[in-house]
């Protein structure tokens, strides 16, 4: 072998050591994908679909209610996919099936409207009425029926977000939608 055919190979093998290490990079740190598995962010986001996720979504900026949020809970080890209904600091009361955002405990509140949901109703034993403390967060999955989200799991704090989900890429309908 010629010293030229050594050095072409020696760049190769070098090009595909750099792309392997940036993408274990970029894996680990910047941007995640998974597949879905159940149906608790129907209509949105369905069992199957391939989800992206921005892990440095939340560096510089706070999650927002209505993110569809990758988060770790307290009481279950292992990732979810639900949307946040309520921010840090914030009072409200989930009864007759719709959730009421609240000043003060007096206030009457306002109904929070939720427009991607195909069944607005929202279930919980009586009223119960939710008071976040400065790093938590409520999350809730799009179908209620079904989900586990914080009605059991409790409430998400701030560290245990994982990433914001900016994409979603269907197989079965072979679409993509953007978050």
């Amino acid at each position: 072998m010629s010293a030229m055919e050594l050095s072409l190979k020696s760049k190769i093998v070098a090009v595909v050591v750099a792309a392997f290490i940036g993408a274990v990079i970029l894996r680990t740190f910047v941007i995640e994908g998974f597949i879905v598995r159940g149906d608790s962010m129907h209509p949105a986001i369905e069992s199957g679909d391939y989800v992206f996720v921005n892990k440095l979504a939340y560096l510089f900026s706070e999650p927002k209610r209505g993110d569809v949020i990758v988060a770790i809970p307290r009481e279950m080890p292992k990732k979810i996919l639900k949307r946040i209904i309520g921010l840090p600091g914030e009072r409200f009361q989930i009864s007759g099936g719709v959730i009421i955002l609240k000043n003060e405990r007096t206030d009457p509140g306002q109904v929070l409207v939720e427009t991607y949901l195909d069944d607005p109703s929202t279930l919980t034993e009586g009223a119960t009425t939710i008071v976040l403390d400065p790093e938590e967060y409520y999350a809730l999955g799009d179908n209620r029926e079904v989900s586990i989200d914080s009605r059991e799991l409790g409430l998400i704090d701030k560290w245990d977000i994982k990433g914001k989900v900016f994409g979603v890429f269907s197989f079965s309908r072979f679409s993509y939608k953007n978050f």
